[in-house]
């Protein structure tokens, strides 16, 4: 009988990592040759049931303390003391578990793991996060010299960000640095380096996420969208035919609270279904509340999707042709809609007050504007 190679999968703690990651073994790793476990997630592991793979214990980050921080573009979550708790454990899980491949997506200390068990490292990534990225990467809002974007020529002020963020990610590194130091590792000064793996896999479209010059060890296979073997059934069919249907779906990541406005009745003039609102911030009458829905399904008779902004989302909104309108999280997400603006498939929608929010959903259903 001929033995199976071990593949370990450290996916973010977040529904998008896991479920890409299912996609992409699912899609390139045959399971007659390979035994494939999935980093433990309490919130996850029914997915990794339902395809069949296994899971192992591993030290991870915390998830919500890392968005919380993103949202606040602040990276004090890379510290010396997290990253080397992670770090050991991978090291000895590694160790014990002998994998032949481990793959990571968005699994800061991985590559250092990898180079102390010598094993061979595939890191999936964000056509955003190489270092082959065709534009500036635009500078969050949350950052504090957001506000002079608006005063400075988008040329000069790229290329005063590409300069700054040179700096920032030197600045960033230095807890790893220090790290790679101790533990005997090569030397690498930044941190879109040490994001990167033995192999690159660029899970973007190029047209909205170009790159130019790539290296060997990249190779660009498009985005990972994770498709749900659910039938929505009858009740999309039974929706009112007369109302235009709005799609709302915000991921784990979502500010629905963002979205309180739209329980008022006058939204009731609307078809609202929301997919993933866990704590109900949106419960008018005219809301239909799901926790998962096909989103295929659903986007085949909406007319409109509200969302945060996130990786998949954006991609189902593009293939099926769905205008979105993005409030968003934190800066990935916002350079996904700044990409969505280039191309008019959506706007970022977090400056909007009840009015702009009003007039753009009008606008996006050609419904005729009140003077």
């Amino acid at each position: 009988m001929k033995v199976k190679k071990r593949i370990l999968v450290f996916p973010f703690n977040l529904l998008s990592h896991y479920l890409r990651c299912i996609v992409l073994v699912n899609n390139q790793f045959n399971k007659d040759e390979y035994e494939i476990l999935f980093l433990s997630s309490a919130t996850y592991n029914h997915y990794l049931t339902e395809h069949g793979y296994g899971i192992f214990e591993c030290e991870q980050f915390d998830a919500q303390k890392v968005m919380a921080c993103s949202e606040k573009f602040d990276f004090s979550w890379l510290n010396k003391m997290d990253l080397e708790r992670v770090l050991s454990s991978q090291i000895s899980t590694i160790s014990q578990l002998k994998p032949d491949i481990v793959i990571g997506d968005v699994a800061p200390t991985l590559k250092m793991a990898a180079e102390v068990t010598k094993v061979k490292y595939i890191a999936l990534t964000n056509g955003y996060m190489t270092k082959h990225y065709a534009y500036a990467r635009k500078l969050s809002r949350t950052h504090p010299a957001y506000k002079y974007s608006k005063k400075i020529p988008e040329r000069y002020f790229s290329i005063l960000t590409n300069f700054a963020e040179s700096i920032s990610f030197k600045i960033v590194h230095q807890p790893f640095k220090k790290l790679r130091k101790k533990y005997g590792l090569r030397r690498i000064d930044n941190y879109l380096l040490e994001m990167e793996g033995d192999e690159n896999l660029i899970c973007d479209d190029p047209k909205l996420f170009p790159q130019k010059n790539i290296s060997s060890g990249y190779k660009l296979i498009g985005p990972l969208l994770y498709k749900v073997n659910k039938n929505e059934g009858t009740w999309l069919q039974d929706l009112p035919q007369k109302k235009p249907i709005i799609f709302i779906c915000m991921g784990s990541t979502g500010n629905w609270k963002g979205l309180n406005f739209l329980n008022n009745t006058f939204y009731s003039q609307y078809t609202i279904i929301t997919a993933g609102d866990a704590k109900k911030e949106l419960s008018a009458n005219h809301i239909i509340s799901r926790s998962f829905v096909n989103i295929e399904d659903v986007l085949n008779v909406s007319d409109l999707m509200i969302c945060h902004g996130g990786n998949g989302t954006i991609y189902h909104g593009i293939i099926k042709g769905i205008y979105m309108l993005c409030l968003t999280s934190h800066f990935e997400q916002e350079w996904n809609v700044h990409a969505l603006e280039r191309f008019d498939y959506g706007c970022s929608a977090n400056d909007f007050n009840k009015t702009d929010w009003d007039k753009m959903i009008r606008k996006k259903l050609n419904i005729k504007l009140k003077p």
